[in-house]
């Protein structure tokens, strides 16, 4: 399995959707325990931003233009990746976006491929791209970001919840393909996350109602997930793989 240490040593790894929101909070995580990270997102000039500051505090870090829908795009991010830091230890497939809210008879084609577009396909192209380097070395971990919206299926949110629950399925099936590689499949599903992107999509009713079915009672913080990422990531984590880890503050439950 995954040869990844709590100390961060040596090791590098590539967060798409990076720049902002629970990718940043990904981002500064690994960056402070001593990790390489290459930051990839659409957003250069966040990403640019993001990475100067922590370069100035002493991180290793880069930004790297990255549409993770476009195939020649993904192969610079590997190519750029290998180039600054000499190695692929860990991927965090965190580029997504919520879509439409709105009732399935109101939903159209263009919508659901839009949405499935970035949050399961982009998702295998930016896997393959990766995997093959880890395969190689016969180590590494990677981590997906779901949804609690995968497991319950909110309403009105049908194409969300259902590419996320895709992401569930498709981590299961990979962690045992690539088990005996030595590399590790993990996501997580987050429930609301506060002081997002994606939360101010929503309109207020959707947002209230969601905090609503916290047992906890308030949204999840980015670094609440980006602990959890961390985790998964690292050798104490090591036997952990197949697995969808919730941090819902208890909405979801299995």
């Amino acid at each position: 399995m995954s040869t990844l240490s709590s100390s961060g040593s040596s090791r590098a790894g590539i967060v798409t959707g990076g720049a902002a929101g629970v990718g940043q909070a990904i981002v500064r995580k690994l960056v402070s325990v001593g990790i390489g990270v290459a930051i990839a997102d659409r957003d250069i000039d966040a990403a640019r931003k993001l990475s100067a500051e922590l370069v100035d505090a002493g991180g290793n870090v880069v930004a790297l233009h990255t549409d993770v829908a476009d195939a020649a795009s993904l192969e610079r991010m590997l190519e750029q990746t290998l180039e600054r830091f000499g190695r692929l230890n860990y991927l965090v497939n965190n580029a997504g976006m919520l879509g439409p809210i709105k009732p399935v008879w109101e939903c159209t084609d263009e919508e659901v491929d839009r949405v499935y577009g970035l949050n399961v396909r982009a998702v295998f192209a930016c896997t393959r791209v990766a995997v093959r380097h880890m395969m190689e070395r016969r180590s590494g971990a990677i981590v997906t970001i779901a949804s609690v919206a995968g497991k319950d299926g909110p309403k009105n949110l049908s194409i969300y919840a259902s590419s996320k629950a895709a992401v569930i399925g498709f981590t299961k099936s990979w962690a045992k393909e690539l088990a005996p590689h030595g590399v590790r499949v993990n996501c997580v599903s987050p429930s609301l996350v506060e002081a997002t992107g994606m939360k101010g999509e929503m309109p207020a009713w959707f947002s209230e109602d969601s905090v609503g079915r916290i047992p906890m009672g308030r949204p999840a913080r980015a670094d609440e997930v980006a602990n959890v990422v961390h985790f998964l990531l690292s050798d104490e984590a090591s036997f952990v793989t197949g697995a969808c880890y919730d941090v819902s503050g208890g909405r979801a439950t299995y």
